[in-house]
C-alpha cells in the first residue's frame, strides 16, 4: 500500500468562507470517516493563534488498503483532501466522493439555525472522540487519556441532545466512566478491557452517526 511518505494518487484542494476552521476541520473529519470501516491512524490540532488541523485515516476499498489525509490551513482558508493506494482511478474517486460529502455538509451546515449549529458542532466534537478512543487504545495510551475522551464524547451528546431524550451514548459512557475510574490514570488499560471499550466505542459512533445524520 502506497503511504504518507509518498506523493498522494488524489490530492484535492479547495477553499473556504464564512465558517471557522475549527468547524471546517470537524465537517472534513466526518466526510472523510462517517461511514463505518474507518479508522483514525493519526491526528493533531495547532493549538496556535491560525488554526491548522490534520487528520489521517485507513479504510479498505475494493479490498486495497486506502490512506486518506484531512488537512484544514486557516492561514490559506484551505482543505486538502489526499489519498493513497494502490490504484489511481481508485485514489481520484475517493477523494472526490469525500469533497463532494464535505462540500454538501458546509452548504448545510450554512443554512442550519444557530441552534442547530451548536447541537451539530458538538455532535461532531462527540464523532471525534469516539474515533480517538480506539486510536488511543490501539496505540496503547495511558487510561487517563482514553477516559478524557470518554468523558469529553458524553459530554457533548448530552449538551447535543440537550431538551430531546437523553442519548443512548450518554446514559452507556456514564457506566464505562465508573468502570474505567478506578483504573491506575498513567498505565495502559487492561488488554480484555480495552478490547471490549473499543467495540463499544463503535456502537456509540454509529449512534453518533444517526444524530448527526439528521443535521448532514
Amino acid at each position: 500500500m502506497k503511504g504518507p511518505d509518498e506523493t498522494p494518487l488524489s490530492d484535492r484542494t479547495f477553499k473556504y468562507e464564512k465558517l471557522e476552521s475549527p468547524v471546517v476541520f470537524r465537517l472534513a473529519w466526518y466526510a472523510a470517516a462517517g461511514t463505518s470501516g474507518v479508522r483514525l491512524t493519526d491526528y493533531s490540532e495547532a493549538e496556535s493563534q491560525v488554526f491548522e488541523g490534520k487528520a489521517m485515516f485507513t479504510t479498505k476499498i475494493d479490498e486495497e488498503e486506502t490512506t486518506i489525509r484531512v488537512w484544514v490551513d486557516e492561514a490559506k482558508t484551505s482543505v486538502e483532501i489526499a489519498v493513497w493506494t494502490e490504484d489511481e482511478s481508485t485514489a481520484k474517486a475517493q477523494a472526490e466522493v469525500i469533497e463532494s460529502r464535505l462540500l454538501d455538509s458546509i452548504e448545510k451546515y450554512h443554512i442550519l439555525a444557530e441552534a442547530d449549529q451548536k447541537k451539530l458542532d458538538r455532535s461532531l466534537v462527540a464523532k471525534m472522540c469516539m474515533d480517538k478512543i480506539v486510536y488511543y487504545i490501539l496505540n496503547n495510551h495511558p487510561v487517563s487519556d482514553i477516559y478524557y475522551q470518554v468523558a469529553h464524547g458524553r459530554e457533548m451528546m448530552i449538551k447535543a441532545t440537550e431538551g430531546e431524550d437523553l442519548s443512548p451514548v450518554a446514559l452507556s459512557t456514564a457506566g464505562w466512566l465508573a468502570r474505567i475510574e478506578g483504573l491506575p490514570r498513567d498505565e495502559k488499560m487492561p488488554a480484555e478491557l480495552a478490547t471490549e471499550l473499543a467495540k463499544k466505542s463503535i456502537e456509540w459512533k454509529k449512534q453518533v452517526h444517526q444524530f448527526i445524520g439528521k443535521y448532514l
